[in-house]
């Protein structure tokens, strides 16, 4: 029977006939038909079969509907359980199901999606084909307009968001997510479905396991495709931070509790690092193949980078980072990722900077983010195989490198940028080394073409320091960049050959290639190039160091033996041994043989690099020595007859017109000098066993210090027509005579500085004679360099050099470069600033009371000091000991000398001013280069040798600072001194900066400088100023003083007078600092600090509107209270400060632009109310913020018009006197006033559109003012009251003329309250930073004609009008003239 009825069921389907087939089915049992579905399910021919039963069964009857229900359930049931049998027959069983589904009654439809749900809510696996089902019968039914499901109607877009809400309602395992998330895929569903769907897997994230992470987010990507992927990925980004902050903190936790953990526990924690780790891969990629075909993606990721700049915490994580860079694997979206990181990265540095400064913005926002562990992270990670985050990582990382070029790499966000990617290159090179030869190449790239190249060769050395064998391996390309070297500047150049080192020490190839390079070079036709060549070998000289001596013979071979005579083989890593060295270092004296025949600029780099080549390298002292002495004796005529020794004429040759230095011979006695002296020094050391070349060494000796003496005795006390100087002669750079004089004039000081040095490291400090010696050839040198100054400025012509008539001619400035070593001048400062009580001769006593000298040693120093930036590493730590032995000596001193000495002795007061000025100097190289060796410098300095930190350290030189500037303030006659106080508060502050913010000490110093500023009356601007500024610095450093911001402005609107002159201002003396000498000093400090206020506060309300807009959590209540207390402090002090009587110049500029930002960082704060009521659901607008509107309104903007009016006044009495002046200041005037004016309008639009929004009228305290193309012009009023003379009672017309100035009126609800005793501040001093009614401004004595003045200052018309315009705030109106009718008795009582 079952065999008879499939074949009949066969036939009519083949025959298509539907109508018999039907009939069939339904007169069947349905066992029957249900063992024909059996037997049909693993054929080939079953798809075929069914979809013939389920076409046939049309649904018209209940019967039919029926039977087709029980054939859509067993395949179903069939599917789900046996379909790993017969995978490909399950899915087009599946298929056939689908195409009949629109035919099925809603009701069955309904009935089948809820057997699906009835599966989930059992907790049962929604794997395999037989889902496949469900998202075409929910989309059947979504199409539908009208449906009944359980007795109620709705629409089929209804009952989907039903069917979706009840699957979100149910818990979802790791499977079933996975499962259910293709099926609302196939839904396509709307965006507003959608985001229940994502916040439904947010949940899921967080109990599921690392490994079933990936595919979950893989399918929740492809369900958003481009309607919600930034919302995704936010999710995404959000799970995967809170992980790893969960995991840092048990690490944490673990770390602490050390002691108790055992091997299990660590075991547990590692793996899950790992396997979240792996996750974060995986989702990387999922990621990154999406976004390559859904543009959609990234650019909602840009969106979410572009607003989350302002928060690095959120947007400088681990996963964010390696995630960003994956996606800037694409090109297209390359450039605009890595800039978004790197301005995120940037405002971090300058927060962290800001948050350094200002302790109000570490309580803001609190500490900032670890950004180094960050990326240390991110690298660490990249060892998974993440590929195109190591790229991505290597173009940040010189993105980072760029900005710190040029000018802007003296900031701190640029120097940081730096310091980050230094850690980012070398830590990512040494993690993969593959990526070596990209990292290598862009190096060389920017070294050869990067105005500014010195942050890439620092990179380099790194790379050659830490991965020396990753960089041999790509040895081609590091050849390759020192081929290059000709065209490198010197300094650069120097740097780069100093940072390739490590790798020349090791590979015997690189170094070959370099010897071919430089030798090339010495013979460029730059000059500077043959300086690269010189300094690149004086290198090898220093490094390859020979431990066995030199024949001397051999240090004068001839130059024609090439390089190639020096074959050692050796491995490419192999270190050089003592043999190679000896061969080396005899070809490369050879080689700078060659320099005694170059240009003198060449010659003076050798000699100056011979001095540090015997240090390094003991063994060849004696053959330098026999070199310099062999050729020195060239240019010296030593006969008994000869005044002069040094032989001017072959130093100097006359080429046509120009005057030619052919030898240093300066820079060449200074090194011979020098290294004798070192010689005689460590005899030891440099002493061989051989008894020949001890001979010779003692020969070489005794003639050099022969020379020495003999030019000490030929020039000391000699006078200029022994020295060969006419004193009638020409010192100008016109003529070949008066460059001849000058550059022989140079000569012979740079003589006497080496003969001066050599007297001195000889025996000076020990015998008399020599010590007169050393003075007498001093004062010879100071004839030179007087006639020297005193001719030059007499050569030129009368008017030569003048560009116009009347125009005197610029003095020509000779500038001397001195040959006295830096280890020699701290030493001779030393004995020369040594007090009385030290145990010396009293012959030393001579070097005490020259004063020309001890300036000429300071001058020394500070010439010194200012190379020190463009020094490499090495030579820093190599003049460290002189630098610290002149700042000991120096503080010594001036703490000594301060208020001891008379300050009429101009003398003294300006050789302690030198000594505070090279002091300053010395303190900042010391915070700047040497921090980490800051505590131990200190230590030297104070001579304190306790267990202290730096802050006490730092703390001891302050105290020794503020003695000194008391010393100077308790003075008899402290008038000249006050000028060196400003260096004594430049050094407390350099001091406090170097202070960690929360120290105690730093706090003792704000206190004794407030006390300070509150007792001292000083008459000298810049010390004010100078005081007064630390003063502000160390507020915002330690902790606000609120007080102060508002007494320097109260003290300031007192000594300045109020811009209306009959109104008194009441006197506060709580800062007697300021005084009416120091008022314009202190103003434009009090404007700057204002300012930098605003920054801050624009700082905060950036990232607290980032915060609001990517929806990241921030405590609001405590952001808003810091912000409007910071934003009153300001108000009041700019109260004060546009009510007085300001003298037009800079500062007065400086004040319209502070009021113009001052607005403008309040409409951000108004904005960032407005983005509020945007956003979120039920905002309210807090108190704190409305009694900041109530208080700008009445502090500033009330009086801020009568300010203006008051400067217009002030350029008309301005007109009077100077013309050009008064058109010089419209010009400026016509730029800064409608700014300001602007600034305020946008203001109140943008409070108007808020009160609309929030319904609370924050416009009551604003004073609207009338339209501002208009005003009454009081001259023509003037005049046309003049000229009548009728009764007092008529009435006058008078033209209003259109002008851009505004007009100050009140509108209804203010007119009449902005009286002056409403509009002036005479509250105390307390630290008012509570925003209640005491913080409005307080009453402030007032004339009764001014009280009356104001009381009549506004008639009916003016009102009335001023009503009328407050209606069409920002409405442009055109200017038109006006008739109004004035009273003369009126204006006669405003008169």
């Amino acid at each position: 029977m079952s065999g008879k009825l499939r074949q009949r069921v066969r036939e009519l389907i083949e025959e298509k006939e539907w109508k018999e087939l039907e009939d069939l089915l339904l007169n069947t049992e349905d066992e029957w038909i249900m063992e024909i579905l059996e037997r049909l399910m693993r054929s080939s021919e079953g798809p075929k079969v069914v979809g013939g039963l389920v076409m046939a069964l049309t649904c018209d009857t209940r019967e039919s509907t029926s039977l087709r229900l029980k054939i859509y359930e067993y395949i179903l049931k069939e599917v789900r359980t046996d379909e790993d049998n017969n995978k490909r027959g399950a899915g087009e069983m599946i298929g056939v199901l689908m195409m009949h589904v629109d035919n099925f009654p809603d009701n069955i439809i309904i009935k089948l999606v809820n057997h699906y749900v009835e599966h989930v809510q059992n907790g049962s696996s929604l794997q395999g084909r037989w889902v496949d089902l469900l998202p075409k019968l929910i989309t059947s039914l979504s199409r539908k307009e009208e449906i009944t499901v359980s007795g109620k109607e709705m629409c089929g877009e209804d009952y989907r968001y039903q069917v979706l809400k009840s699957f979100c309602d149910l818990p979802w395992s790791a499977e079933t997510t996975i499962s259910l998330l293709p099926v609302f895929k196939d839904m396509d569903l709307p965006k507003e479905e959608l985001q229940d769907v994502v916040y439904k897997v947010e949940n899921v994230l967080k109990t599921v396991d690392f490994q079933s992470v990936p595919p979950i987010i893989y399918h929740l990507i492809l369900l958003v495709k481009g309607k919600l992927p930034g919302r995704v990925l936010q999710a995404i980004i959000d799970f995967f931070n809170k992980q790893e902050q969960n995991l840092a903190k048990k690490s944490e936790n673990n770390s602490c509790g050390i002691d108790n953990i055992d091997m299990d526990s660590e075991a547990i924690e590692e793996s899950k690092h790992s396997e979240l780790t792996e996750a974060q891969g995986t989702v990387i990629l999922h990621v990154t193949h999406q976004a390559q075909y859904n543009p959609a993606l990234v650019k909602d990721y840009l969106k979410f980078v572009k607003t989350s700049t302002w928060l690095t915490e959120r947007l400088i994580t681990p996963f964010n980072l390696a995630l960003s860079l994956s996606l800037a694997s694409i090109e297209k979206y390359q450039d605009q990722i890595i800039e978004s990181l790197k301005s995120c990265l940037l405002k971090s540095f300058r927060q962290e900077e800001r948050s350094r400064q200002s302790q109000w913005l570490r309580e803001t926002w609190g500490d900032n983010c670890n950004i180094t562990a960050a990326f240390r992270t991110t690298i660490d990670n990249c060892i998974m195989g993440w590929d195109q985050v190591s790229q991505g990582l290597v173009q940040l990382g010189f993105s980072l490198l760029e900005s710190g070029g040029g000018p802007k790499g003296e900031t701190y966000a640029s120097q940081r940028a730096v310091e980050l990617a230094s850690v980012i290159l070398p830590l990512i090179l040494k993690k993969q080394p593959h990526i070596a030869s990209t990292v290598i190449s862009q190096l060389s790239n920017f070294i050869l073409s990067a105005s500014s190249p010195m942050q890439y060769i620092e990179i380099l050395g790194k790379l050659a320091k830490l991965s020396p064998l990753v960089m041999l391996d790509h040895l081609n390309l590091i050849r390759e960049l020192l081929e290059y070297l000709v065209f490198l500047p010197l300094p650069v150049a120097t740097h780069l050959l100093h940072a390739l080192l490590p790798l020349l020490k090791m590979s015997m190839t690189l170094k070959d290639a370099l010897m071919i390079t430089l030798r090339k070079m010495l013979f460029s036709k730059q000059v500077e190039s043959r300086q690269v060549a010189v300094r690149g070998f004086l290198q090898f000289l220093r490094h390859f160091r020979v431990m066995g001596t030199l024949p001397s013979s051999q240090a004068s071979m001839s130059f024609s033996s090439s390089l190639s005579t020096v074959s050692i083989n050796a491995d490419v890593h192999s270190v050089f041994n003592n043999s190679t060295n000896e061969a080396l270092c005899l070809e490369l004296l050879g080689v700078l043989r060659r320099c005694f025949s170059q240009q003198h600029e060449v010659k003076s780099t050798f000699y100056a690099g011979l001095y540090d080549v015997s240090r390094a390298n003991p063994k060849l002292t004696i053959n330098i020595l026999e070199l310099q002495l062999q050729h020195i004796k060239m240019f010296l005529d030593l006969r008994p007859d000869i005044f002069n020794p040094v032989v001017l004429k072959k130093v100097i040759s006359v080429q046509g017109e120009n005057a030619v230095l052919t030898e240093p011979i300066s820079d060449l006695l200074g090194a011979l000098g020098a290294i004798k002296t070192y010689y005689e020094e460590n005899r030891e050391r440099v002493a061989t066993d051989d008894d020949d070349d001890d001979e010779n060494a003692i020969s070489i000796l005794n003639e050099t210090c022969s020379i020495f003496d003999l030019l000490t005795e030929k020039l000391a006390g000699c006078g200029l027509d022994d020295l060969g100087f006419d004193t009638n002669g020409e010192f100008s750079s016109s003529t070949a005579v008066g460059q001849k004089n000058v550059l022989s004039a140079k000569i012979m000081i740079g003589v006497f500085d080496c003969l001066i040095e050599h007297t001195f490291t000889h025996g000076a400090e020990t015998s008399e004679e020599k010590m007169q010696t050393l003075i007498s050839l001093f004062k010879s040198q100071r004839k030179i360099i007087n006639l020297v100054k005193e001719r030059s400025g007499k050569s030129a012509k009368k008017g030569e050099g003048s560009k116009g008539k009347g125009r005197p001619a610029a003095k020509p400035t000779i500038t001397f470069k001195s040959n006295l070593s830096l280890r020699a001048t701290a030493k001779m400062l030393e004995v020369s600033f040594s007090n009385l009580e030290d145990a010396r001769p009293n012959y030393c006593e001579l070097m005490k009371e020259n004063h020309e000298l001890q300036m000429y040693l300071l001058f020394v120093i500070e010439e010194t000091l200012s190379t020190v930036k463009g020094l490499t590493v090495s030579e820093r730590e190599r003049i460290l000991p002189e630098l610290k032995t002149v700042a000991k000596v120096l503080l010594l001193e001036c703490s000594v000398s301060i208020g001891a000495s008379d300050s009429s002795d101009e003398r003294g007061v300006n050789r302690l001013r030198q000594s505070l000025q090279v002091l300053s100097t010395l303190l900042t190289i010391f915070c700047r280069f040497y921090k980490d060796k800051l505590e131990s410098i200190l230590k030297d300095l104070t001579g304190k040798n306790d267990n202290k930190d730096l802050n006490g350290h730092l703390y001891r030189v302050s105290k020794k600072c503020q003695k000194m500037l008391l010393k100077i303030l308790h003075h008899e006659e402290r008038d000249p001194l006050l000028k060196d106080g400003c260096l004594i508060v430049h050094l407390m502050s350099t001091v406090t900066q170097a202070m960690e913010p929360d120290c105690d000490a730093i706090s003792e110093v704000q206190d004794w400088v407030l006390q300070l500023c509150k007792d001292q009356a000083l008459d000298h601007g810049g010390l004010a100023d100078s005081m007064v500024s630390l003063a502000f610095v160390l507020s915002n450093q330690v902790k606000a003083n609120h007080t102060l911001t508002r007494g320097i402005a109260r003290e300031l609107h007192h000594k300045l007078g109020d811009l209306e002159q009959d109104v008194e201002v009441e006197e506060a003396g709580k800062y007697k600092i300021v005084t009416e000498e120091t008022a314009s000093a202190v103003l434009s400090t009090l404007l700057s600090h204002l300012d930098d206020s605003l920054n801050l506060i624009e700082l905060a309300l950036n990232k607290t509107k980032a915060c609001l807009i990517s929806g990241a959590d921030y405590d609001a209540d405590k952001i808003e209270r810091q912000i409007s207390m910071k934003c009153v402090i300001v108000m009041h002090a700019v109260h004060e400060v546009i009510q007085s009587a300001l003298p037009l110049g800079a500062n007065t500029d400086h004040t319209v632009k502070l009021v113009t930002k001052l607005y403008n960082v309040l409409s951000l704060y108004v904005k960032y109310y407005l983005d509020l009521y945007r956003i979120k659901s039920y905002p309210q607008i807090s108190d704190k913020f409305e009694k900041l509107v109530h208080m700008s309104g009445e502090l500033v903007t009330a009086p801020v018009y009568p300010f203006i009016t008051y400067i217009e006044g002030a350029q008309r009495q301005m007109g009077k006197k100077s013309e050009g002046t008064l058109k010089a200041r419209a010009m400026k005037e016509s730029k800064l006033m409608p700014a300001m004016i602007c600034s305020i309008e946008q203001y109140e639009i943008h409070l108007i559109t808020l009160t609309r929004k929030s319904k609370v009228n924050l416009m009551q305290s604003m004073k609207l003012s009338t339209s501002r193309d208009f005003r009454i012009a009081p001259a023509a009023i003037m005049e046309a009251l003049q000229k009548d003379d009728a009764d007092p009672n008529d009435e006058t017309e008078v033209e209003i003329n259109g002008d851009d100035v505004d007009n100050d009126d009140q509108n209804e609800d203010n007119a009449g309250e902005a009286s002056d005793e409403e509009r002036h501040s005479g509250s105390d001093d307390g630290d008012d930073t509570q925003m209640e009614a005491e913080d409005l401004p307080r009453t402030k004595k007032d004339s009764k004609g001014a009280k009356n003045k104001r009381a009549n200052s506004e008639s009916e018309e003016e009102r009335d009008e001023n009503d009328s315009n407050s209606e069409n705030i920002g409405k442009k109106q055109q200017p038109r003239k006006k008739k109004l009718l004035i009273s003369k008795k009126i204006l006669g009582k405003a008169k």
